[in-house]
């Protein structure tokens, strides 16, 4: 029992600071969160105890309430993050080690598959075809056969590289450098790919020497992977309609003068709304029939976090999705 009053105040602001710090290290576990707080819950309780002037003591007391409401607000927001923390990080050493054995045994029969391609056209001219009919069905299921099995390594070893990003315990170089040139060069790598589905992209760039502080790669594969994303969600809707694809890209100095916003909108098919809340998690996929994997948006919002910004979606079921980022700006 403490006996003097301004010992009992040393103390409860002492475990409160005590518990802030907590709050910061996520090294800590969240039963130490969790013990500091019942000691300030014993605490107050002890304090309410004490016989102090109505005003002097409800004024401090309600004051500390409050304050320690707000603060067991923040414990339990800092253990749902320390569980999804250590959740990837067991993730990402599971990966590591399926990416590395699903790799090897891939690469032996991609190899495979392109030396059976290059004996097939060897054997090829020696096979009649024209007076036998069986012998071209075979002919050409073996083709197709080849093709396939080699599309389907090359999904693989896609999906594997995905995954992998989850297993990264080292963080990229970060450097200053142009937002601007980053979705020029992202551009250039997706061109092919909107041209060959007809999707007229446009692209309102208002910065000039605007820098961000970043891993120039990552940036690059964010802006691909939503591209991607917006390429698919038109596929999708244009297999109902006939209406024009467009995506539009918009960067620009935010008003506050310390941040850079990126957007990406599409008229794709949209998202449920039901599903929204679910986009950047792991996995999650509306698209698995035609290979999607669920990693492209979640690899996106990994990488957005690592770089101190922010990224958030608005869609309307069939009509339109827009995803906005926000950076901080270089200085």
């Amino acid at each position: 029992m403490y006996r003097d009053n301004f010992e009992l105040y040393l103390a409860i602001a002492h475990l409160v600071n005590l518990k802030e710090s907590l709050e910061h290290n996520n090294s800590k576990l969240t039963e130490e969160l969790i013990k500091t707080n019942q000691d300030i819950l014993a605490l107050l309780q002890e304090f309410e105890n004490i016989n102090l002037g109505d005003v002097e003591k409800n004024g401090f007391l309600e004051n500390l309430k409050r304050t320690n409401k707000e603060q067991m607000e923040k414990i339990r927001e800092q253990e749902k993050a320390l569980v999804q923390a250590d959740k990837m990080a067991s993730l990402g050493q599971l990966i590591a080690g399926i990416a590395h054995e699903i790799n090897n045994p891939t690469t032996y029969i991609k190899s495979n598959i392109e030396l059976m391609k290059r004996y097939w056209k060897v054997i090829l001219p020696c096979i009649d075809i024209n007076n036998n009919k069986k012998a071209k069905i075979v002919v050409d299921d073996v083709e197709e056969v080849l093709n396939s099995m080699y599309r389907g390594t090359d999904r693989i070893v896609e999906i594997v590289s995905g995954l992998k990003y989850f297993s990264r315990q080292e963080k990229a170089d970060f450097k200053p450098l142009s937002l601007k040139d980053c979705i020029d060069d992202a551009y250039k790598l997706v061109k092919n790919e909107l041209m060959k589905n007809n999707i007229d992209f446009k692209s309102f760039i208002e910065l000039n020497q605007h820098m961000i502080f970043g891993a120039k790669q990552q940036i690059e594969q964010v802006i691909i992977n939503l591209i991607l994303n917006s390429i698919n969600a038109i596929k999708s809707i244009r297999s109902k309609n006939n209406l024009s694809g467009l995506i539009e890209i918009k960067a620009y100095q935010n008003d506050d003068k310390d941040s850079i916003c990126l957007s990406i909108e599409d008229n794709g098919c949209g998202i449920k709304q039901e599903e929204i809340s679910m986009v950047f998690n792991p996995f999650f996929t509306t698209n698995l029939k035609d290979g999607g994997t669920g990693l492209g948006l979640s690899i996106v919002y990994g990488i957005i976090e690592e770089h101190g910004g922010s990224i958030n979606v608005i869609s309307e079921e069939n009509i339109f999705t827009k995803f906005t980022i926000i950076f901080p700006l270089y200085k």
